[in-house]
């Protein structure tokens, strides 16, 4: 049972040896990837590019000109996107959420947005976060703390 546990805890510590973050050149990025960038953000310039691999996990982190931070899958796929200047642009947010958003919150920006196959959570501009099903329906609300 001990060496059991010694195994464990080895393990746990071990994992983040096995994380590794490099350093590559934008064109390196996956060409889906670059694609979203120039659609979205046509004049942000790329100020680094790395890809970052965990024991089960590899996905690109993308710092732009301008306070924004992107993150792709491995293929390419966009899955967060965070702007500190600005509002994320519309054409990362689902058509039916920027519906919801535009009446439910008409003045208000979207500053992050993060998906994954089950969940898009999106922080205002205020401090709110949405989030939402797969669906596109609003199933959460976390009001800012004023």
């Amino acid at each position: 049972m001990k060496r059991i546990a010694y195994l464990l805890i080895a393990l746990f510590f071990s994992l983040p040896m096995l994380a590794e973050d490099i350093e590559i050149k934008p064109e390196q990025l996956p060409e889906k990837a670059m694609k979203v960038i120039k659609e979205a953000f046509p004049d942000a310039k790329i100020k680094e590019a790395v890809i970052e691999r965990r024991a089960s996990l590899s996905q690109y982190e993308v710092k732009l000109s301008g306070g924004v931070k992107m993150q792709f899958h491995k293929d390419g796929s966009f899955t967060e996107c965070v702007c500190t200047k600005g509002a994320v642009p519309a054409m990362l947010i689902p058509q039916k959420i920027r519906t919801f958003l535009s009446k439910e919150f008409p003045n208000r920006e979207v500053v992050r947005i993060e998906h994954d196959s089950k969940l898009f959570e999106l922080t205002l501009d205020n401090g709110d976060e949405l989030c939402f099903n797969s669906s596109y329906r609003l199933i959460d609300i976390d009001h800012a703390v004023e």
